[in-house]
């Protein structure tokens, strides 16, 4: 499993299937180790087996054929370039901004431009373990009961986490795909 962290809020993603060459995830948002989301607003279509297997909390979200989300994280981590993973499905986006902060204007709060002017002299260095990244983990509203389309709108997560952090998401979510390949056995893939 992987899992994000910034102080006591938790990104958690998971490989749960691969089915007619779609890569499943499972995502979950806490606080602490409390699911964040009420589970009776999911939908769950009982004749639709994606679904209806998500477990207490979870939205769902599906990749086409492979995983885009690992090379996603690499990349930003490599170029230092903002960058969005967008599944094919778009129930789940996860945007990731090197050194920037939400709302990504100009605040009237000392903190933020402070931030700002440590990140433009560190840039100046490379890449440091501390270096911050927002990332937001937005959730379309199709995963709520009743909406009957993709829409844009919904919830989203968002987390200021240093790079040393981002790179340990990545190695787990590297580490939880090659285990997930590797127990065709256990009917997890086809």
């Amino acid at each position: 499993m992987a899992k994000l962290q910034s102080d006591d809020l938790i990104l958690d993603v998971r490989f749960s299937s691969f089915e007619d060459e779609w890569v499943n995830y499972d995502i979950k948002f806490y606080w602490k180790d409390e699911i964040i989301v009420n589970d009776n607003i999911l939908k769950r279509i009982s004749e639709s087996k994606y679904w209806s297997r998500r477990d207490y909390g979870t939205f769902v979200a599906n990749d086409y054929e492979k995983d885009y989300l690992i090379v996603t994280i690499k990349k930003v981590l490599d170029t230092n370039k903002s960058e969005c993973w967008e599944p094919m499905e778009p129930d789940a986006k996860i945007a990731i901004y090197p050194g920037i902060f939400f709302p990504f204007l100009e605040t009237r709060y000392n903190f933020f431009k402070e931030m700002e002017e440590i990140r433009i002299e560190k840039e100046k260095h490379g890449k440091n373990p501390d270096d911050l990244f927002t990332v937001i983990a937005f959730i379309d509203e199709y995963n709520f009961k009743n909406a009957g389309a993709y829409s844009g709108q919904g919830i989203s997560l968002h987390l200021i986490v240093e790079r040393k952090d981002l790179e340990k998401f990545v190695t787990d979510l590297e580490i939880e795909y090659d285990n997930f390949f590797k127990k065709p056995e256990e009917g997890v893939l086809k």
